[in-house]
């Protein structure tokens, strides 16, 4: 037979990529209709696409990969990174109706609308910052799974990847990725729910696993108390103030589909982790020294059907696409909607046809550019600590939104301070461990700081300008009509 060489991991994972392509094509056709179909696919995101958008955003690269290589280092309680995270979803929901009901882009215009142009241009450049270092992160992991597993030489899976969620995104906006994201999430929780218990009897049972690991490893609460603590409230947030997530927060169909749909995400999400752990603990018991980045990988192509491994591989890949194509278009939006339109002097005085081509130009310049911070073997974690610590701190301000006595003027003091306060404790302190219970995330303080600042601000410019959230519903609402109403003010 023609294809009896041919690997069937391999053969599987390009026929996963295929129809990947083709759905982001197929969802994307029409995404050249407006700008707001483009980045927010028109917000009318339904209950599917949307929970499995929010969910495969970060379940591929930390919670699939990044959970089992540090359960192979530090056993069973990785799972609370995932556990903490869903958790924070679940909470999250029950309040995202407040935050659906303005009719904005992106997280630095609705700041913007609070606190002023300074504080919109502040949060916009944080952002901004902070998704191109995600994405040139997504990109490396996606590029060396694949080159690992199937003998591909590294740049060349690296680019082929690179190409494709640079391409999907670019093509469809909004709608090609969530759809593309639909696949990935369907596959990797229908296929990751029957995999580990199939892995776990191939290697001889939880009896064969826990025989060959330390105890430290079957430690739930290993990573300590305040870890897990912290952990839960950096991702309240993430989920509450970044772009990657706000912007399918404000593509949802209604405020019902975006409430359930996040609260099934977190639900998923918080079972999820102990799947992923348990990839790492089988790998820390059976892989005879494999590297702890591959442990995910070594225990789906050495414990289950080549034809299945590569399935959950190649959606687990896709799921790190997820979050790059994810980050890549959060970054983009906001650098197009909130630094490169006002400097056009506002939307007004661009087209809808424009505006989709900019943000398609700027999706492509950000993701090559990304590829190739990425490559250059750049330290870029510190990049990435800053912008996702920054964007972190501008939680305090949308808090601070639903406090009847925030002055306008408090919002970007706030940001500084918190901002200063999470350079000091990440970079400096180094994130310090209190009681042998695990680390305080740089962002819990940084957040705190930044929400007593824009409370001593207000109290101290007792005078100064205020405002209610009905005002800027409203102002928001009308910006947003006015734009989407007069569709074309002139053909650039």
């Amino acid at each position: 037979m023609a294809f009896s060489g041919i690997d069937p991991l391999v053969a599987t994972m390009v026929l996963y990529f295929g129809a990947t392509i083709l759905i982001a094509w197929w969802f994307g056709r029409d995404a050249d209709a407006g700008y707001v179909k483009f980045t927010l696919a028109g917000k009318n995101l339904g209950l599917l696409p949307f929970t499995m958008t929010y969910f495969a955003t970060f379940v591929g690269g930390g919670l699939t990969m990044g959970i089992a290589q540090k359960a192979f280092i530090d056993g069973i309680s990785a799972q609370w990174y995932a556990m903490t995270q869903g958790i924070a979803w679940i909470t999250i929901s029950l309040f995202i109706g407040y935050l659906y009901a303005f009719d904005v882009v992106s997280v630095p215009e609705l700041l913007g609308q609070v606190f002023g142009a300074k504080a919109k241009y502040f949060a916009a450049t944080a952002t901004v910052i902070g998704q191109i270092a995600l994405t040139a992160g997504q990109t490396i992991g996606m590029a060396t799974v694949i080159a690992a597993v199937t003998e591909i030489p590294l740049n060349v899976a690296f680019w082929v990847s690179t190409v494709v969620f640079v391409g999907i995104t670019a093509w469809g906006g909004m709608s090609s990725v969530a759809w593309a994201d639909t696949l990935h999430g369907i596959i990797i929780i229908v296929g990751m729910t029957i995999a580990m218990p199939l892995a776990i009897m191939n290697v001889g049972g939880v009896g064969a696993i826990t025989g060959e690991i330390s105890a430290e490893h079957t430690d739930w609460f290993g990573v300590g108390l305040i870890q897990i603590g912290t952990w839960y409230l950096l991702y309240l947030t993430v989920a509450g103030a970044q772009q990657h997530l706000l912007q399918r927060t404000w593509s949802a169909k209604n405020e019902r589909v975006a409430m359930i749909g996040i609260f099934l995400s977190g639900l998923v999400i918080s079972g999820y982790g102990i799947l992923t752990a348990m990839a790492g603990l089988i790998a820390q018991a059976q892989g005879a020294g494999v590297d702890s980045s591959m442990a995910f990988a070594w225990t789906l192509t050495n414990t289950l059907h080549p034809v299945f491994g590569g399935l959950l591989l190649a959606a687990a890949v896709g799921a790190v696409m997820s979050g790059a194509d994810s980050m890549l278009l959060a970054g983009a939006t906001t650098f197009v909607n909130d630094l490169y339109i006002p400097l056009r002097g506002g939307r007004e005085n661009v087209s809808q046809s424009y505006l989709v081509l900019a943000v398609r130009t700027v999706i492509t310049v950000f993701g090559i550019g990304a590829a190739l911070i990425a490559l250059s073997g750049v330290e870029i974690v510190a990049i990435d600590n800053l912008g996702m610590g920054v964007m972190s701190v501008l939680f305090a301000g949308i808090l601070a939104m639903f406090w009847s006595k925030t002055k306008r003027a408090a919002g970007l003091p706030g940001f500084l301070v918190g901002g200063a306060v999470f350079v000091v404790w990440h970079f400096i302190l180094g994130e310090p461990e209190f009681f042998g219970e695990g680390a305080v995330e740089a962002a819990v303080p940084a957040t705190l700081a930044a929400l007593a600042t824009i409370a001593i601000v207000s109290h101290v410019l007792d005078d100064s300008e205020t405002f209610t959230v009905e005002e800027v519903q409203r102002e928001a609402t009308r910006n947003m009509n006015r734009f989407t109403r007069d569709e074309l003010t002139r053909d650039d």
